[in-house]
């Protein structure tokens, strides 16, 4: 049966299957908004990582339509595995920004990629709260609302951009510091995908993160590039959304800038 609608999906173009997407997300965030029931908060690999029973039955829920409407495979945070990037996988995470959901109650976000052998094609994030999407298909810019993302400045440096980080890199990369001190302002959201359209949209110019996951940023990453964001490793190595590590996200100048001084000691 799976390998009926998997033959079934190759007839589905990336417009049809953003479509799909958007609909089936615009109801699982309602639900999001307004469970119905407990959250049942859980710890997972320590006391920051929480997981809720909203962010369980989510994924279960869109990885069981997807299924249906795609036969394409699922990989989420919480608990969905594949064999193999081959062909066409989804990645989800159901709550990108669980600590936000459960406590500050803002800046969370559903996180939606279709990978084709390992790369992004089609990338949705809805920002939960603000009731914003952003979404992305390969060759076709980025979006919010339907409105493009108009593209971003390639010639501001990092001194003249609000860099997005948290406190452990701030510790970890000393030379990251000085960059924060002679930026325009330092801000931290809690949420990688909304971190990184924050980047996209323009409303900062760099994003810099020791550790991600797929499901963290597979949507978001396709988002940065169609609108014209660098978005590699800390090293400037080129990224491979299939593995998690570091991040070095940000306008094009900037990102240049950001990684000479984050390589080497800063002039």
């Amino acid at each position: 049966m799976a390998a009926d609608k998997a033959s079934e999906a190759k007839d589905l173009d990336l417009e049809d299957l953003l479509e799909i997407v958007c609909d089936l997300l615009a109801g699982v965030r309602q639900t999001v908004l307004d469970p119905g029931f407990e959250l049942d908060v859980e710890t997972k690999s320590n006391r920051n990582d929480l997981v809720t029973a909203v962010d369980k039955q989510i994924e279960a829920y869109i990885s069981e339509m997807l299924m249906a409407a795609t036969g394409y495979p699922l990989l989420g945070e919480e608990g969905h595995s594949v064999s193999s990037f081959a062909g066409r996988v989804w990645v989800l995470d159901p709550i990108d920004g669980t600590m936000n959901y459960v406590t500050t109650h803002r800046d969370y976000a559903i996180s939606l990629a279709l990978c084709e052998d390992g790369r992004p094609v089609l990338g949705v994030v809805v920002d939960v709260l603000a009731g914003l999407t952003y979404t992305a298909i390969a060759g076709q810019g980025a979006y919010c609302d339907w409105q493009p993302l108009a593209r971003v400045n390639e010639t501001r440096g990092r001194r003249e951009v609000v860099i997005i980080t948290d406190i452990k890199e701030i510790v970890a990369l000393p030379r990251l510091t000085r960059c924060l001190l002679e930026s325009r302002g330092h801000r931290r959201y809690g949420s990688a995908a909304l971190e990184c359209v924050e980047v996209a949209a323009g409303r900062a110019g760099a994003f810099v993160h020791m550790w991600v996951s797929p499901w963290d940023i597979a949507a978001a990453y396709l988002i940065c590039v169609e609108s014209g964001v660098k978005f590699t490793r800390l090293d400037g190595t080129p990224l491979d959304v299939r593995y998690p590590g570091s991040v070095l996200v940000g306008w094009p100048q900037a990102h240049t800038e950001l990684l000479s001084a984050l390589m080497r000691q800063v002039e």
